[in-house]
Parts: structure tokens; sequence; C-alpha cells
């Protein structure tokens, strides 16, 4: 029984007593707003902005009619300048580019007579096709692509 006392005794030598009471005027106060994102605001959220979607794969030349139709999805894969023979010494004044169009040869031609005709461009047919609106022209020669549902155009225009 002498070991109840001495534990009570040892018990209050270890536990510390109470603090005193705070001053309340000795601390600094901040006031801390929310973090930004803890709100969700969504005429604040950033927004993705990507660049149109470009319809022909590749650079065009700058002399290409800005306003002749090209199918969506038409890749550049040749461009340059366009010599008759015997003309090696003078500078070209035809221009050509070749492009992949996404669809097979007699769909391309008929869509490019529609789509041109649309545009105001006026349409000579035969192996090479003719387009003509004002003072402008433009040949083209469509033949079957590598794979099927494709076709490869040469396109030739005036260099300005």
């Amino acid at each position: 029984m002498l070991l109840a006392p001495v534990a009570v005794f040892a018990w209050s030598c270890l536990v510390p007593p109470d603090p005193s009471p705070s001053d309340d005027g000795d601390l600094e106060s901040l006031t801390v707003e929310p973090p930004r994102d803890s709100v969700f605001r969504p005429e604040e959220d950033q927004q993705e902005r990507r660049a149109p979607e470009v319809a022909v794969g590749g650079r065009l030349p700058g002399a290409f009619p800005e306003d002749f139709p090209l199918p969506d999805g038409s890749t550049v894969f040749d461009f340059g300048e366009v010599r008759q023979d015997g003309e090696a010494d003078e500078p070209a004044a035809v221009e050509f580019v070749s492009l992949r169009l996404p669809l097979g040869a007699p769909a391309a031609r008929d869509w490019l007579l529609r789509e041109a005709q649309a545009a105001g461009w006026r349409a000579s047919l035969g192996d090479v096709m003719t387009f003509r609106r004002s003072d402008r022209w433009l040949r083209v020669a469509i033949e079957p692509g590598g794979t099927a549902g494709s076709s490869a155009a040469r396109f030739e225009y005036p260099r300005p």
C-alpha cells in the first residue's frame, strides 16, 4: 500500500501545472484568403486555344491561286518550276505543285469540277482540265494514287 501514495506523488511531479492564460493582445493576427484553386469559377478558367485545322498538309507555293478549292486532307508532295524544252537559260514562267488527294481519281475530278465552278472558275475538260477565272488559269492532271481512294494531282499555273 505504500506504493499508492508514492505513485500519486510521482504523477503529480511529472504532470505540469495548467498553463497560465495567454494575453491575446501579444499576438499579431494575419488574415489569410482561401487559395485561388479552392473555388472554381468557370469564367476565370483558362481555355485551350488550338490553331485552326489546316485543310492542306504542307505549304502551297505563294503563286498558287488562293481562291481555288482543294479537298480537305490534301497533302503537298512536290512543287517547282515548269521548264519548256530549249528554255533552260530562261526563267520559268509557269510553276507546278503536286498534291495527294484523299479521293480516288474519278471522285477527285468530279469534286474539283463541282467546287471550282461553284467558286467561279470555268472549266475546259480533257485529259488535262483547264480552269479559268478572269485573266488567271490553272491546269490540272489527275492520276490514280498508290492506294485505293487516293489520287495524285499536278496543278500548273503562271508565276506572277
